[in-house]
């Protein structure tokens, strides 16, 4: 499982040498995390359910090879050996990278994974991010994913159809009350696919059910929690780099 210990937001200069393929001054998130030293589920396995449902984390340009100043090239999510721990934070970056593609509508987003001496459970995640309320609700749909591959759930197609729901919220003024069947129109989705998405972002906070004494459609309208704030802070301590990795949306 991995729980955010906390989240802030800023240009972070002292991690962009940790991955040339930064963009100098651009927005990050921060995300410190502490993920399981052994879980029950191997790290290949995560992210071989997490492709399945996001195909695009296997046209990620990743640098965990060691060498950050080699030419990026599209090889999928690397993972190192026998650091579980580190590579659950890793593909909880380039989920964040994937997700943060869509809700943003950026064409490229790097990102660098940091893991602490101690405690040695602990990581770093930085990813760019140039807007502050699509990090705020990416970040807990991300993880959620990620645990729910752990727990061995199915994720597709409700969980990539919340990336396209929230989008749509995002897009069309989250503070608005939506009807499910305008957001699923806008999301592009069918209606038995938008109703679970949006159960998806209810089970985790980001979207609530809006009740009528009076509701003569009988359909569930929603809108958008938008009370995240995401602060500016300096990074912790004792983070050291482990993996560079870069995404890139051809």
């Amino acid at each position: 499982m991995i729980q955010v210990q906390s989240l802030a937001f800023g240009t972070f200069a002292e991690a962009e040498p940790l991955n040339p393929q930064f963009s100098d001054g651009h927005p990050k998130l921060r995300v410190t995390v502490d993920t399981e030293a052994d879980p029950d589920v191997a790290d290949r396995e995560v992210l071989r359910r997490l492709e399945d449902a996001f195909p695009g984390l296997g046209q990620h340009h990743c640098g965990a090879s060691g060498n950050p100043e080699a030419p990026p090239k599209a090889t999928g999510v690397l993972l190192l050996d026998n650091q579980v721990s580190a590579n659950l934070a890793h593909i909880l970056e380039h989920l964040l990278l994937e997700m943060l593609a869509v809700l943003g509508r950026e064409g490229r987003l790097s990102g660098v994974t940091c893991a602490y001496r101690s405690p040695p459970e602990r990581n770093d995640v930085f990813v760019e991010c140039a807007d502050r309320r699509a990090g705020g609700v990416a970040v807990p749909l991300a993880v959620e994913t990620v645990n729910a591959a752990l727990g061995g759930l199915a994720l597709a197609p409700s969980y990539p159809d919340a990336v396209l729901c929230l989008r749509t919220l995002l897009t069309t003024n989250g503070r608005e009350i939506q009807a499910a069947s305008r957001l699923s129109r806008l999301a592009g989705l069918p209606h038995d696919r938008a109703t679970p998405a949006l159960g998806v972002l209810a089970r985790i906070g980001l979207v609530e059910e809006e009740r009528y004494s009076m509701n003569l459609s009988g359909e569930p309208f929603y809108r958008l929690v938008d009370g995240r704030a995401l602060p500016h802070a300096q990074p912790p301590p004792h983070a050291q780099p482990l993996v560079a990795p870069q995404f890139r949306q051809e």
